[in-house]
């Protein structure tokens, strides 16, 4: 072979040789002209990741850990990470769904931004975190080499305002953490994002005191990237919102469709307002749930909406994506690869109220010097911008609104999917009963004008699909059928104690001998939004309900509510408690469960004998009944925490 190369004549290899010195010239000419492709984007950027993560190394570690309801904690924990990186911290946010709890130990400084839910309790994404943290002592978990702040997130309406953020403060405390920083009180009641700004005014002052971080203080439009969008031209793979994996669990991270099987209207006049009962069935799936469970919903953003939001975005394709980390692990960050249309549609809250954080982002987009002036100086954090903020939010609602308003920014699509919050599951109190309704579930739906979800159910017809979960509460029928039960559920109140007289009807069917049960239920007129006024006779008619006490608010003079008709029969409601009975309030936290646990105390008072004459005694009382499951309550306010 070698010698046939020597053999061969020069002048043969001239013309390949031109060739390859003409596609060299020409590629390189045609690399300078197109730039750079997506892969050669993707070796620079890693390339800097790595420089960067070097670099950041030597930052202190800030890890922010969040526990989210309906999206503001995650929010606010977001805008922290990019306080942090600004601020010179090597910050970063992470879901407690998806933190290991035996990392804790291990961490150099931590902000708790944790929302309470319900009556106290740590939300659906925190709650094993917390089940871990409660068994916890300085034996078992040192955390004397952490150091920590913390942020909650409540509502003054409800009784364990914050107890959240109480609870880990009083863990950390307990494993030895050092605390650099006041826990702050976010109040769902007043205005969670101005007591967030005020908290961590000086909280920064704080961190960077312990840590030496020279901090210049003032506001803070500096925003360091920490997602991009990672395109896929290739994917074929049908778009489905939240793939179901059979392996695992049902649950907010594993929804399934279930088909509505009836959608019908409540109210007797629904001209004005609309409540649904609705029956979904679950055929195909093995989904065990009790009376008194959650049903969580997952509903998407209208057409309409994602049509004016992409209107206000530059960078918009069609082409797949994952939303991936700059540094670190390239795993998706959302359920399932889309496009901006379908990403926008079902995993983004385009109806949240405009946080500030993300409007500080978006602002910088803006085409117009002027206009980019002026929308910064509403977000700064004098008295007189945030009363021009305030003003503006009431009239804007949401950030589409201030897009429109401040109509030069065009905000990357990527940052916007950075920076917008994630389209949350809604929750509904379930009105059936898995041991009376296997394989259905049922929910009662009052519809709100301008609402996402409600509105959403409304529409759903007879066959339609519907991404559903459900979510454990303790607010259960007894286990013993004789148990004596004070039920009191006004309006939509009535739909997990629905789901309770369900389970007593079928006991009831089987021979099961039943305790006593006070029903308390109230509207407005009977003949206008009576809710399950047929079940309701007919579980008296069969003793399931003892006594039905109805009150109706519009129909006399004088406003009568179930927390009169409760204290008219003080002395039975005292002589079931005294019996071991159990009292269920399901409804409004505003009024209605603060009204009701007033009279129960007067109630308590007055027939409690002498041991029970002052309030603390009272109170103390309560509070036991609470402890051992015998004082139960399913309420809600309306306030975004």
């Amino acid at each position: 072979f070698f010698s046939a190369m020597v053999a061969m004549d020069y002048s043969d290899l001239i013309a390949p040789c031109a060739l390859v010195v003409l596609g060299v010239v020409g590629y390189v000419v045609y690399t300078t002209l197109r730039g750079p492709t997506q892969s050669d984007v993707r070796g620079v950027n890693n390339a800097a990741a790595g420089a960067e993560m070097e670099e950041d190394m030597s930052k202190p570690s800030l890890k922010i850990l969040f526990g989210s309801q309906t999206g503001s904690a995650e929010t606010f924990a977001k805008t922290l990470v990019q306080e942090g990186k600004t601020i010179g911290f090597r910050s970063e946010a992470v879901d407690l769904l998806d933190y290991e709890p035996e990392d804790l130990q291990d961490e150099s400084c931590v902000v708790f931004v944790v929302a309470t839910y319900g009556e106290g309790e740590p939300t659906d994404s925190a709650r094993d975190f917390y089940e871990w943290f409660n068994e916890q002592n300085k034996e078992t978990c040192d955390l004397s080499n952490v150091n920590y702040s913390i942020f909650g997130l409540g509502d003054t309406q409800y009784k364990h305002f914050n107890q959240c953020s109480k609870d880990t403060e009083r863990l950390m405390k307990l494993c030895g953490g050092n605390q650099l920083y006041v826990t702050g009180q976010g109040d769902a009641d007043k205005d969670l994002e101005e007591d967030f700004e005020n908290w961590k005014q000086d909280l920064w002052p704080a961190l960077t005191k312990f840590y030496d971080i020279k901090y210049e203080g003032g506001d803070n439009f500096d925003f360091e990237r920490t997602t991009r969008l990672e395109y896929d031209p290739n994917s074929s793979t049908p778009f489905d919102p939240y793939p179901y994996k059979k392996r695992l669990e049902i649950g907010q991270k594993n929804p399934v469709w279930a088909t509505v099987t009836c959608n019908r209207e409540l109210l007797g006049d629904s001209t004005e307002r609309s409540t649904r009962h609705i029956e979904l069935s679950l055929d195909g799936f093995d989904l065990y749930y009790e009376a008194g469970d959650h049903l969580g919903v997952y509903a998407p953003n209208d057409d309409t909406l994602v049509d004016q939001y992409i209107s206000r975005l530059s960078g918009v394709s069609d082409t797949p994506f994952a939303q991936v980390a700059v540094k670190g692990s390239q795993v998706n960050m959302l359920p399932a690869k889309c496009n901006l249309r379908q990403a926008l549609k079902w995993y983004v809250d385009l109806t949240y109220p405009a946080k500030k954080s993300v409007l500080k982002a978006f602002s910088q987009y803006a085409q117009d010097e002027q206009e980019k002036e002026a929308f910064m100086d509403v977000l700064r954090n004098n008295d007189a911008a945030k009363a021009e903020f305030h003003k503006l939010s009431a009239k804007l609602r949401n950030t589409f609104g201030w897009l429109r308003k401040f109509g030069s920014v065009q905000v990357p699509a990527d940052v916007f999917m950075e920076h917008m919050p994630h389209l949350q599951p809604r929750f509904y109190s379930i009105a059936s009963d898995h041991k009376a309704q296997p394989n259905h579930i049922h929910i009662c739906v009052a519809v709100e004008d301008g609402g996402l979800c409600t509105p959403y159910l409304q529409r759903m017809e007879v066959g339609s699909k519907v991404l559903v979960f459900t979510r454990t509460s303790n607010f259960h029928p007894p286990r013993a059928p004789t148990t004596p039960m004070i039920m009191i559920g006004p309006g939509t109140g009535i739909a997990p104690l629905v789901g309770i007289l369900h389970r007593r009807l079928a006991l009831k069917e089987k021979g099961e001998e039943l305790g006593p049960c006070h029903f308390f239920f109230g509207c407005r007129r009977r003949e206008e939004d009576f809710l399950y006024e047929d079940l309701l006779r007919q579980c008296e008619a069969d003793g399931v309900i003892t006594a039905l006490h109805l009150a109706f608010s519009r129909e006399t003079d004088r406003k009568v509510y179930v927390q009169h008709k409760l204290a008219e029969v003080g002395e039975q409601v005292w002589e079931m408690l005294q019996n071991g009975g159990r009292v269920y309030v399901c409804g409004d936290a505003r009024r209605m469960a603060r009204d009701v646990e007033d009279t129960l105390k007067q109630i308590i008072q007055t027939h409690g004998g002498e041991e029970m004459q002052t309030m603390k005694a009272v109170e103390d009382y309560l509070l036991k009944l609470e402890k051992r499951d015998r004082y139960l309550k399913d309420v809600w306010s309306s306030a975004v925490a």
